[in-house]
């Protein structure tokens, strides 16, 4: 069995963002996914998180921005993402996401 040091996990990113990207689309397909952050600007350390940017065309209350975290993060898990895989969901608006625009570089999913 393979010991999950933070530079390990560091190095295997990019299949997590796959797998995360995978749910993302199983449970909303026709939603926006962008990295942000260290990932974006390629400035990840072994104690960096991977910061995803899950768009939607409006605000969700608290309750239903939970609920759909939930469904994602399950849905990750039966596609076995490992649970200490050093991901951060962020659930957006469009309205939200131009100020992300506006202070960061962003990176459609696909692209990492």
């Amino acid at each position: 069995m393979v010991r999950a040091t933070p530079l390990w996990i560091l190095m295997r990113r990019r299949s997590y963002v796959r797998i995360l990207s995978e749910a993302i689309k199983a449970v909303i397909p026709e939603v926006e996914v962008y990295v942000v952050g260290g990932a974006a600007n390629d400035r990840l350390t072994v104690k960096s998180d991977i910061d995803i940017l899950v768009v939607l065309p409006h605000k969700l209350g608290f309750t239903e921005t939970v609920d759909l975290h939930a469904k994602i993060l399950k849905e990750a898990e039966k596609l076995k993402l490992p649970l200490y895989a050093p991901i951060e969901l962020h659930i957006v608006s469009k309205e939200e996401l131009k100020k992300y625009k506006q202070r960061e570089k962003i990176i459609p999913i696909n692209e990492i």
